[in-house]
């Protein structure tokens, strides 16, 4: 009998020791647990989550990011609402603890009237970490006002991470910083990102903007992880370039994807006083790259604006380049398509050619591209070193002969004659006729 005891207690003792462990931990409140809605509403200061009250809260947007489902809808009324994040590993207001959507339920973030993301205690009015892992949010309407860093951030990644599946669609940035006299917001970035998949940012219903950013690009983006789009934008007034796509070897791997910047319209880039007004040209790409870069039915202009004409170094013309491809003597981008792209400088603009290309093995100029060069050639193709231009030439180069040309070609150095110009015309395939038919 008492060995019996003993062995029931021998056997029992593990058990009720880690009851009286679950005993001591303290127990989750069902109304504590997180709250996955599928519907939420934001006004200024305060949030609903699904079919309870509307309640106060110091950050709204964050709030309802980290209470909605893979699916749901947040809707934004008209109003102010202060800077958020999503993906860092902090608890805080502004930090929303969520995981994000899916492909095919993203979570969707639309503005209701005229909603403005304003900058309070951080640099960057959105931004984005993947310290915990997040994807699949598209924001709809909303307008973000740059801080002193970025309107939107997107942090950079490790070896194994990515930002995948993050859309703007009709969302503006405003930089805030007038150019002409000198003050205002201390904007840095419109769109600063870093391992992009599957990014958009695009006008649907209207032109969104991107305008008046004080140092330096409209969008920053390095080493791509997949397809990037921006289409349907608007900008003007940028202290550096409208893009500028990089994949140096120090930020990662190269760049992948098809990069597709289509519809765009852009006036006066690179006028920032602290690059002396002369930060780049407005469409930059920066080899790595081993998917397709599209550059298609764009608009460039400058110089056509008088209140900015004085912009710019004494003795020295008004404005930049358009467009300029190359990659530093590293590795080449792997294919660049210019095609149907309206770039014009006002006569006696631009310091350098309007559009300069080297750094890519294959470049199809296509469609009925428009350069119009100011003060210096229209189209520069494999500058040579000794022009100070750290490219290596590009591969095979197709120059349609719908291309409209106001200031000539350079090609190696040297003004290209006709004859060269015919070898770079794209042949027919055997069999065709010059239509292809």
């Amino acid at each position: 009998m008492l060995r019996t005891l003993v062995l029931t207690v021998l056997c029992l003792g593990p058990a009720l020791a880690v009851q009286e462990r679950r005993r001591d931990e303290p127990r989750r409140s069902p109304e504590l647990a997180p709250r996955r809605a599928a519907f939420v509403s934001c006004t200024p200061g305060m949030v609903a989550i699904g079919n309870t009250p509307a309640h106060a809260s110091p950050n709204p947007i964050a709030e309802a990011l980290q209470n909605a489902a893979p699916g749901a809808l947040i809707e934004v009324q008209a109003g102010e609402y202060p800077s958020f994040a999503v993906g860092f590993a902090k608890a805080a207001a502004w930090a929303a603890a969520t995981s994000g959507g899916t492909a095919a339920q993203p979570i969707v973030v639309r503005a209701v009237g005229d909603v403005r993301v304003v900058p309070t205690s951080s640099g960057d009015t959105l931004a984005i970490a993947q310290q915990r892992r997040c994807g699949w949010i598209t924001f709809e309407g909303l307008t973000f006002v740059c801080g002193y860093r970025a309107g939107i951030m997107f942090y950079k990644c490790g070896p194994n991470e990515l930002h995948e599946g993050f859309r703007f669609l009709d969302c503006n940035v405003e930089g805030g910083f007038d150019h002409v006299r000198g003050v205002g917001n201390n904007s840095k970035w419109g769109v600063w990102g870093h391992s992009l998949k599957d990014f958009e940012f695009r006008g649907v219903k209207r032109r969104p903007y991107v305008r008046s950013i004080r140092q330096e690009h409209g969008f920053y983006l390095q080493n791509p992880r997949g397809d990037v789009t921006i289409e349907n934008v608007d900008a003007s007034r940028l202290g550096r370039t409208f893009v500028q796509f990089t994949s140096r070897p120090g930020d990662g791997a190269p760049g992948v994807g098809t990069i597709t910047v289509r519809n765009c319209r852009v006036e006066d880039a690179c006028i920032a006083r602290g690059d002396d007004f002369k930060g780049g040209s407005a469409f930059t790409v920066a080899g790595r790259h081993e998917g397709t870069l599209i550059f298609e039915r764009n608009r460039y202009r400058a110089g056509f604006s008088r209140e900015l004409l004085g912009l710019t170094r004494e003795g020295v013309p008004y404005g930049t380049g358009a467009f300029v491809s190359w990659d530093g003597r590293g590795e080449p981008s792997r294919t660049l398509v210019l095609e149907d792209n309206d770039f014009e400088l006002a006569p006696g603009c631009g310091d350098r050619p309007l559009v300069s290309i080297g750094g890519c093995r294959e470049l199809r100029i296509a469609g009925h591209n428009r350069f119009a060069a100011g003060a210096n050639v229209a189209l520069d193709l494999d500058p040579p070193p000794q022009s100070g231009f750290a490219t290596n030439p590009c591969g095979r180069i197709s120059l349609a002969e719908t291309t409209e040309l106001r200031g000539g070609v350079r090609w190696r150095g040297e003004t290209a004659s006709e004859k060269q110009l015919s070898e770079l015309r794209p042949k027919p395939a055997a069999g065709t006729g010059t239509n292809g038919r």
